[in-house]
Parts: C-alpha cells; sequence; structure tokens
C-alpha cells in the first residue's frame, strides 16, 4: 500500500513537469525482492539504469530489461538472479561476495560489498526512488558525491520512498540546488492509511460477519474483502494525490522560496495540531457533520455492507474523533493549505454535512 503512495508522488512529477514516463531513466535502490521495491518495479514503465539491493548491484547503461525486472518482482527476488544474458554488452552485476571483478568498462571493483554501499553516488539517471536501503545513506557529509565536476546533479528528481534515507540536511542541500525532493514522510504514507483501515474493518464488522467476509475461504478472499481492498487502494492514491498538489502549490506560490522539505514538515506539524484541536472541540458532536464526516471518510464498501447508523453505534467513540478529526483536518489543509484562515475553515466546516446519505 505504500508503494502506492510513492507512485503518486512520482507520477505527479512527471504531470507537474510534462514528463513521459517511458523516456525517463531511473535508479532505484531496494530491489525486486522487498514490498516497496517489487511493486515500484511493477509498477512503471522507467527506463532503469541500475538497481542496488542487498544481494549486490545491477546495472545498464542502456537501460535493464523490463520484463525481466518484472520477472524478479513477482517472484521477489534478488537482482542477483537477474538473467545475466539480458544484459546488454555494457551491463553488468557485482554482487556483494565478488573480489577483484572486472567491469565491462575496465574498471576493477576490489570488494562488491563496499562496491554496493557506496553504488547510489555513481549511477546518473532523472529520476532517483529509494525503495530500501540504510538510514542517513545521503547525508550532510556525502551529499556532495552526488554532483559532478561540474556541479550537476546525478538526478533531477528524488522521491523518497525509504524512510530516512537521506538527512533532513542533505535534503535542503539538494534542494537549494534546484534539485526536485519529496521527502519520505509525505511520499510513503500510505501504508498508515491502509493499517488504519484494517483496523476499523476489524472493529466495524460483528465476529461473525469479519470471519464470513474478511477470512479467506480455501485461499480465496470473498467479494467484499477484494472491493474493500480496491477503495482503501483507492483512498490512498486520492490522498497522495491531494498532498503533493498541496506541496506543490506552496512551494509555487509568487515569491516562495520555501523548500518542499520544510513544507512538508509544516504541514504534517500544521495537520497534527489541528487534528488535536478538533479531537478536544465541539465540531464532532453536531451530528450532521459528523455523519457526513465518516460517510466519507468510512470505504463505501463497509457503509453499504454494515449501514452507517449501525457503524457509529459499533465503533468506539474515541476511534470515531479520531477519525473524524484526522479527516477534517487533512482535507482542509489539502484544500486551503498551512496558511487557511479562520474564516476559510468556517466555510470548509459548513460543507461537512453535506454528503451525509442517511
Amino acid at each position: 500500500m505504500t508503494s502506492l503512495s510513492v507512485r503518486q508522488y512520482v507520477v505527479g512529477t512527471y504531470e507537474n513537469h510534462n514528463l513521459v514516463e517511458s523516456e525517463i531513466t531511473k535508479v532505484q535502490t531496494g530491489g525486486p525482492d522487498g514490498d516497496l521495491g517489487s511493486n515500484e518495479i511493477l509498477l512503471s514503465s522507467e527506463k532503469y539504469i541500475a538497481i542496488i539491493d542487498g544481494s549486490g548491484v545491477l546495472a545498464d547503461p542502456n537501460g535493464l530489461d523490463h520484463d525481466e525486472l518484472v520477472r524478479l518482482a513477482r517472484a521477489r527476488k534478488m537482482v542477483s538472479n537477474f538473467d545475466r544474458s539480458k544484459l546488454s554488452k555494457d551491463g553488468y552485476v557485482v554482487l556483494v561476495e565478488d573480489r577483484d571483478l572486472t567491469l565491462p568498462s575496465g574498471e576493477v571493483v576490489p570488494d562488491g560489498t563496499d562496491f554496493r554501499n557506496s553504488a547510489h553516488f555513481r549511477y546518473k539517471a532523472d529520476l532517483f526512488v529509494p525503495c530500501g536501503g540504510r538510514p542517513e545513506a545521503v547525508n550532510i557529509s556525502n551529499v556532495a558525491d552526488l554532483f559532478d565536476e561540474d556541479g550537476k546533479c546525478h538526478f533531477k528528481y528524488i522521491i523518497e520512498g525509504a524512510n530516512l534515507f537521506m538527512t533532513q540536511q542533505a535534503r535542503l542541500y539538494l534542494e537549494k540546488r534546484g534539485i526536485v525532493v519529496f521527502k519520505d514522510a509525505s511520499a510513503n504514507k500510505g501504508g498508515v492509511t491502509s493499517s488504519s483501515l484494517e483496523v476499523l474493518a476489524g472493529l466495524g464488522l460483528s465476529d461473525q460477519e469479519y470471519l464470513d467476509l474478511m477470512v479467506f475461504k480455501d485461499g480465496k478472499p470473498s467479494s467484499f474483502y477484494q472491493a474493500y481492498v480496491k477503495e482503501i487502494q483507492a483512498k490512498i492514491v486520492d490522498n497522495a494525490a491531494l498532498e503533493y498538489s498541496c506541496i506543490w502549490k506552496e512551494h509555487s506560490r509568487p515569491g516562495s522560496s520555501k523548500p518542499r522539505t520544510i513544507i512538508s514538515d509544516e504541514l504534517s506539524s500544521t495537520l497534527n495540531n489541528l487534528q488535536a484541536e478538533l479531537e478536544s472541540s465541539d465540531l464532532f458532536n453536531d451530528v450532521a457533520s459528523r455523519r457526513g464526516v465518516l460517510n466519507r471518510a468510512i470505504p463505501q464498501t463497509l457503509v453499504k455492507q454494515v449501514g452507517l447508523d449501525v457503524l457509529m453505534k459499533r465503533l468506539p467513540e474515541p476511534y470515531q474523533r479520531a477519525l473524524f478529526s484526522s479527516w477534517v483536518a487533512a482535507h482542509f489543509i489539502y484544500k486551503y493549505g498551512v496558511g487557511g484562515s479562520n474564516v476559510d475553515f468556517f466555510n470548509f466546516a459548513r460543507t461537512l454535512a453535506q454528503d451525509d446519505k442517511q
């Protein structure tokens, strides 16, 4: 599920910069064996230049065979399993156990592990998507290694899927030099949304309903389960698109020089503070507003199966308050930005009951 939000940031970047996905070159850390890495491969059609994972480095300046990458991603196998016959004459695989390996260029790799650990500084491409790797792999001490001798960065766009792959100072260093960076805290929120809606199903269904609808029978999911998953996926994509758009608009304001990294932080802080205020406010006590928000926040698959009135009886009030507050806070900020005024909120609050489909 995290992959869907990360991918939405990639797609949003293409749309805002008028880029054609199939023409983009790409480097990725986190290989086809991992959740995020494999899904990024399966969801994309860029020209991969290199993939770095726990087993080593797979690279080809002429582009890696996409069908072979898809095969590995579906099988959840590391790059060490890549069919070497599908490499061009300039392509290669360096495994962590390799010693004194000669590359097609004639360069000798003394130690495969050392080569792997610094490989993300070696390659050049339009897009870099970290989907795995060590925390703080790019930091203020080594971020300059992402630039060539002419001061040009190896990448134009960086979408940070893996948590903490770059430090805050490194992100700001890159943005100051014109690189488009979207940080992890915004790009990979999809997993949080998925987890919360999984909990919602457990709270909203009776024990028997849960067994009938959410537990696989003979290895097969129910039609309800399939529809619920699809709706969760759609919500993740929609929320990622809204937050991406919010960050983009804030950054594009006339006269604005604020880095996207800082905007992302301010957005998260403002959202959390507003949510906390709303949880202790009396807005939740307005039944029409509560119904309208919950009807939009809860997947319709669940609402249609159980009924909104039943859900409101079954869901604990603290959970309803948290769901109500998080939805209102997020959608208000996504619409009005971090600088939304009290008047903006007053006008927004008047719309909360509009989708009350009793």
